[in-house]
C-alpha cells in the first residue's frame, strides 16, 4: 500500500486506487497527489479494510468485472453508500452481462485504453471543491 495515513492532508479530498498493477497505482497517485490525498492498494482485502477504516471521498478501481469483484463492490458500497466508484478495464463483448451489473453497482466505467481528460473532468464532477 503506498500512501502515508499519518500525513495526509486533512483539508484535500482522499482518492483510494486499488489495481493488480503496483506500477499502475504508481503511475495514477502521481498523476493525482498534487489535489488529492492518494492511497493505493493492490490487495483486494486491503481495499476492503481501507473502505471500512479510513474516509476515502473516491475509489478508483482497475480491474475487469468478475462475479468476485461485483460482491466486493456491493459490500463496499454497503459500508459506504456515498463513496463514488470509477472502474477502469478493457471492455470485452463476451463479458457484456458483467459490463452491465458493474455499470449498476459504479458511478463511472472508463474502458482501456482510456482518454486521461476525460477521467480528471469525471473526477473533479464526483469531488467538486
Amino acid at each position: 500500500m503506498q500512501g502515508d495515513l499519518t500525513t495526509a492532508d486533512e483539508k484535500r479530498k482522499t482518492i483510494l486506487i486499488h489495481s493488480p498493477d503496483l506500477n499502475f497505482c504508481f503511475s495514477l497517485s502521481m498523476l493525482f497527489q498534487d489535489r488529492y490525498n492518494v492511497i493505493t492498494t493492490t490487495s483486494s482485502s486491503m481495499l476492503e479494510e481501507l473502505v471500512k477504516n479510513y474516509v476515502a471521498s473516491l475509489l478508483i478501481i482497475d480491474a475487469s468485472p468478475t462475479e468476485k469483484l461485483l460482491g466486493l463492490l456491493h459490500h463496499v458500497k454497503e459500508l459506504n453508500k456515498q463513496l463514488p466508484i470509477i472502474m477502469l478495464y478493457v471492455y470485452s463483448p463476451k463479458e457484456a452481462h458483467l459490463d452491465r451489473a458493474a455499470r449498476s453497482e459504479v458511478d463511472s466505467v472508463f474502458y482501456k485504453p482510456f482518454d486521461l481528460t476525460a477521467m480528471s473532468k469525471r473526477i473533479n464532477e464526483l469531488l467538486p471543491t
